[in-house]
């Protein structure tokens, strides 16, 4: 928007007559509550008081007729009550009080943030209109940012758009890219918070040192000469110096050690998480390396040598751990450098996920350059088949494969096979790969190892069941429309026809008999019960709902059935008739 725009933009809006304080004051106190589950108004008092501050004053008045102000945040913190402060640990909850502020920017404070984010549809918060009608809300809970947004993002956002897409055409319009790459872009908005919120912090760890070591070493800077052990003078034979400087290297020992010890169960998690851990081990322990070799740490450890105490300077590198941890790093680096696992995450369609998988397996054959174990590996794989099913229940979410045409239906079955089978080729061909490594290497522990369970092989089980499931009713169906339907219509005849000769044709002859109306109206019925179910949740839960709607409508199906077998029985003896007096 132009300046000038602006500036008629923010001339209108002065035009308008604005809401008042108070009543957006009581819409929000009406709202707040409730969404921050204050059920018994214990602190109503405390959003009162927040309304009432002078900076709550100004920021509503600032929300409500500043077109510059879209958004209004309500936030709630705690606090612990003076008389127990020193214990935060062990403050009971009635100890525990919550304060509000009003602010027309939003910003984070703290983990322990909650709040409510009003957001305004228009330029400024007119009084004519319903409050309901013109503020947007949000809410933010406590806990990690990146957690909050890839929630939003995840669970309303794309799918919201995805529908709006797809239900109103746009997808399929020739020329109209802006929509599908606006899909892949919020994709990959989900897929950059997901990797924020599972990167795995490694620990930033700090080597102090002696104030004499820092000491001399400022000196030596300030002198532009080198620091060396004579610098310190009688110091070098001072015992309780070097027992100083010995606990001082013993503390950095335990300090690298929580880096170098580091590890994480590859079963559990995400693939991301498995790539993420070994990249930022790798990045920590090289600026572990950078301190390793600093003046001050060579210095003290020169200092100690000297001092003949050479059990600690031998132990500073060998417990350590430091370089046997880098030279592993090293080693899975060509594995996890560029890891396509992102091309994965931000799939949008059923090829995408087929060529990514692809993509993952094509890349793991690297590791026959590497010694990432193979037990590692396999974990590895059932990671990814754990983010396969994830990204294909987003795909499918949004298509209604129970409800959509068989036609269509089929399609996109297709698709998904595609993708299982790419899977089954790919792995085949690394599994063999891993098998010849394990050869080579003669590990013969690992005879056991090959056994992995996949995630998605539960999700195909499942879409195999569907696939057979809607071939059979629409064979069904295809009978039905064959056999119980009136027979003028089941001649084959243009519409003149049928309109001139429905003209003398008896009505009740026209009609479908009642038991065929009531046969079809229960295929409809039972086909019914299964539309209602998920067929893609494949948990417990919805494992027992897809068996017991299949049970209803095999229940149902064996009544038409026995319907349509009574009806061909009629068709055929009738067609016996007729070839007899024919003849």
């Amino acid at each position: 928007m132009t300046e000038a725009e602006e500036d008629a933009a923010s001339a209108a809006a002065q035009s308008l007559a604005v809401v008042s304080n108070e009543k957006l004051v009581n819409y929000l106190r009406r709202i707040v509550p409730v969404i921050l589950e204050d059920y018994d108004n214990l602190e109503v008092n405390a959003l009162d008081r927040a309304f009432n501050d002078k900076n709550g004053v100004e920021a509503l008045r600032k929300f409500i007729a500043d077109p510059q102000a879209r958004a209004l945040l309500v936030s709630r913190h705690t606090a612990i009550a003076e008389e127990d402060e020193d214990n935060v640990d062990a403050a009971p909850a009635s100890v525990m009080e919550a304060f509000f502020t009003i602010s027309a920017d939003i910003h984070y404070t703290s983990p322990k943030m909650t709040g409510v984010i009003v957001v305004k549809r228009g330029q400024v918060v007119e009084a004519e209109k319903p409050l309901s009608f013109q503020l947007r809300l949000m809410t933010l809970s406590e806990g990690s940012p990146y957690e909050t947004l890839h929630d939003y993002v995840a669970g309303a956002v794309a799918p919201y758009f995805k529908s709006f897409v797809r239900e109103s055409g746009k997808a399929d319009r020739e020329g109209d890219k802006m929509a599908a790459s606006m899909e892949k872009k919020i994709a990959e908005l989900e897929m950059g918070l997901l990797h924020l919120q599972q990167n795995i912090d490694i620990p930033e760890i700090t080597l102090v040192v002696h104030p004499a070591v820092a000491s001399v070493i400022k000196k030596a800077v300030e002198n532009n000469t080198k620091p060396k052990v004579a610098d310190f003078g009688d110091k070098v034979e001072d015992s309780t110096f070097l027992n100083n400087l010995q606990n001082q290297v013993s503390k950095w020992i335990r300090e690298i050690q929580k880096v170098t010890k580091l590890d994480r169960d590859p079963s559990s998690g995400t693939a991301l998480q498995e790539v993420s851990f070994w990249l930022n081990l790798e990045r920590a322990l090289l600026r572990i390396q950078e301190k390793r070799e600093s003046p001050e740490v060579a210095l003290t450890l020169d200092v100690l040598k000297h001092g003949k105490r050479f059990h600690a300077t031998v132990s500073f590198d060998t417990d350590t751990g430091l370089k046997q941890a880098i030279a592993t790093v090293n080693d899975y680096n060509p594995l996890m450098k560029d890891f396509p696992i992102n091309d994965l995450l931000s799939a949008t369609e059923l090829d995408r996920i087929r060529l990514s998988v692809q993509a993952i397996f094509t890349h793991l054959r690297k590791i026959r350059n590497t010694k990432y174990p193979i037990q590692r590996a396999l974990r590895l794989v059932e990671a990814i088949s754990r983010d396969v099913v994830t990204q294909l229940l987003k795909v499918l979410g949004t298509r209604r494969l129970m409800v959509i045409a068989f036609d269509e239906f089929e399609k996109v079955m297709a698709n998904v096979f595609e993708v299982f089978s790419t899977w089954d080729d790919e792995y085949d061909k690394l599994q063999g790969l891993m098998r010849d490594i394990v050869k080579k290497k003669r590990d013969e522990h690992l005879k056991m190892v090959w056994r992995v369970n996949f995630s998605h092989k539960r999700l195909q089980g499942r879409m195999e069941q569907m696939r057979k499931f809607r071939r059979q009713h629409e064979q069904l169906r295809t009978v039905i429309v064959r056999v119980l339907r009136p027979n003028i219509l089941n001649q084959s005849m243009t519409e003149s026809v049928i309109e001139r000769e429905m003209a003398d044709v008896k009505p009740e002859v026209l009609a479908l008999e009642a038991a065929d109306a009531n046969a079809i109206e229960e295929v409809n019925l039972a086909y019914d019960n299964v539309k209602e179910v998920d067929g893609l949740d494949i948990s417990k839960e919805g494992s027992e709902a897809w068996e017991a709607a299949m049970r209803r409508y095999e229940d149902r199906i064996d009544r038409v059935e026995t319907r349509i077998t009574a009806r061909l029985r009629d068709q055929v003896r009738e067609n016996a008739i007729f070839c007899k007096a024919d003849k």
